[in-house]
């Protein structure tokens, strides 16, 4: 296989350009001259075994995409991704998601040496346009297919949906109007990125959030939940999911009174639940016979 300059030189500035990096910044960081930056960058000599090693290591990237021929890596997903939302990320946010999806290749190449004995891929075939539906129905599938019977609730989401394959892993954000992404990776599959800047019931709410996205929404290259984009269909449905993944009705509707409900209860049972009062009341509004009554239940607490 010849190695092509140009391809190589190509990868090295697009990636720059994502990250917002510049030459001089890169060449401080990496030891790498601005001179000899610019040379690889344009495909006008080739990169020493070293060279590539440390470029490799400052973007956060395994090395075998540098020099191979092969456009295979999350390169892709993060381009549409920038291209997409570039205002929502900062120039440190845009390190972080490139840690996030090197960790997810990472973990993917060790599990294919060290399997999962209880690793059960799931999958679910979306019918219809109701997309609330859609939310319903794979929450049921998916408790059942992991054996919670009706009235059971997990201790640990994250654990759920690494059972699933799901690579999640928690990173803080300085946007805190993202609560969390999906991405498909080329190679690792689906993978959940968490903003570790929320509250740990918040970060519950958004893994389970982010895994909907993940089974409902599988074909898309990347999914950016914002906090701010509530009236979206796609999101409304994520939200579903998560709130009847993490409160199944039934178990709602068996907790003792289950209809006189107080401030007190709320941050009790939400506690137990591991969800924030508004998710519960949320839960409670939506999935209990009598509505209407629970809006002064967040008065107190989230």
């Amino acid at each position: 296989m010849t190695f092509d300059l140009a391809l190589f030189g190509s990868k090295l500035k697009r990636y720059r350009e994502q990250f917002e990096s510049s030459l001089d910044e890169i060449s401080l960081l990496t030891g790498i001259s601005t001179p000899a930056l610019i040379s690889l960058e344009n495909g006008e000599r080739r990169p020493t075994g070293d060279e590539v090693l440390i470029l490799a290591d400052y973007y956060k990237c395994d090395y075998q995409f540098f020099i191979s021929n092969e456009q295979l890596a999350p390169f892709e997903q993060t381009e549409t991704l920038f291209r997409r939302y570039g205002n929502e990320f900062l120039k440190e946010d845009r390190w972080a998601v490139q840690e996030f999806l090197f960790l997810c290749e990472c973990e993917e190449f060790l599990l294919n040496l060290i399997p999962k004995k209880d690793y059960k891929p799931f999958s679910f075939v979306k019918i219809g346009t109701y997309f609330k539906g859609h939310a319903e129905q794979a929450a049921v599938r998916l408790r059942q297919y992991l054996g919670y019977s009706f009235y059971q609730v997990g201790s640990d989401v994250y654990d759920d949906f690494r059972r699933l394959g799901f690579h999640i892993f928690r990173r803080e954000l300085g946007n805190s109007n993202i609560s969390g992404l999906y991405i498909r990776h080329p190679v690792a599959g689906k993978c959940v990125l968490v903003n570790y800047s929320e509250d740990v019931y918040r970060q519950r709410f958004t893994a389970a959030h982010e895994a909907a996205h993940a089974i409902l929404d599988e074909e898309e290259d990347v999914v950016v939940s914002l906090l701010s984009d509530k009236n979206n269909l796609v999101e409304v449905r994520a939200n579903t999911f998560a709130s009847r993944y993490l409160m199944p009705p039934e178990f709602l509707t068996n907790i003792p009174d289950a209809n006189n409900w107080n401030p007190n209860k709320a941050i009790e049972w939400a506690s137990r639940l591991k969800v924030s009062t508004e998710a519960l009341v949320y839960a409670l509004s939506k999935n209990l016979s009598t509505r209407g009554r629970y809006s002064q239940l967040v008065i107190r607490g989230k």
